[in-house]
């Protein structure tokens, strides 16, 4: 995902740090870690609107790489493999069980059952037989996150935090809170 900025912020917050050595490199650093940091919390929020899952569980497999002076980018990356169903919201009753991983459905798994020796979790057989047994999962982060109304509304919160934060950084490296 790369952001699009309106330039006249960073241009104003140039023209401020002129004779400032690094200057303007530090409010830019500090502009855009804030952004990366808007980013992920918009991401958590935007999935959590669509999926029934806990906020730790996402952050958990989200690696944010900061920018530094000498590096002024940042990156959000999603890893992951399926999310094991018990993440989600499971019901386990006599009469079976049954998971909700989208807030808009859900429902009973037919021939499903959670064990609890072991490693537990939620299986369901794949024959007639006692074993193979297969776990259920949900979906992964990455395909939680490539969902279009999700990114645009990460791609508008984190330019809109880097445009707002780059003249703030400016004036605080301007005034001296910034060394």
């Amino acid at each position: 995902m790369m952001l699009e900025v309106d330039m006249a912020a960073a241009d104003r917050a140039a023209k401020l740090l002129e004779g400032i050595p690094q200057g303007i490199e530090k409010a830019t650093m500090f502009a855009i870690n804030r952004a990366i940091l808007a980013a992920r919390t918009s991401a958590v929020k935007s999935i959590r609107e669509t999926y029934v899952i806990k906020a730790s569980d996402l952050k958990a497999s989200m690696t944010m790489k900061k920018a530094g002076i000498s590096h002024l980018r940042a990156s959000l990356v999603t890893r992951g493999a399926p999310i094991d169903l018990q993440k989600f919201k499971v019901k386990i009753s006599r009469d079976g069980v049954s998971a909700q991983v989208k807030r808009s459905g859900g429902g009973a798994l037919p021939h499903s059952f959670f064990v609890t020796t072991g490693n537990m979790g939620i299986f369901h057989r794949t024959t007639s037989a006692r074993t193979p047994l297969q776990r259920e999962f949900g979906p992964s982060l990455p395909q939680m996150m490539g969902n279009e109304e999700v990114m645009s509304k990460v791609q508008a919160r984190a330019s809109a935090v880097l445009e707002e934060r780059m003249l703030h950084e400016a004036e605080a490296v301007l005034g001296g809170y910034i060394t």
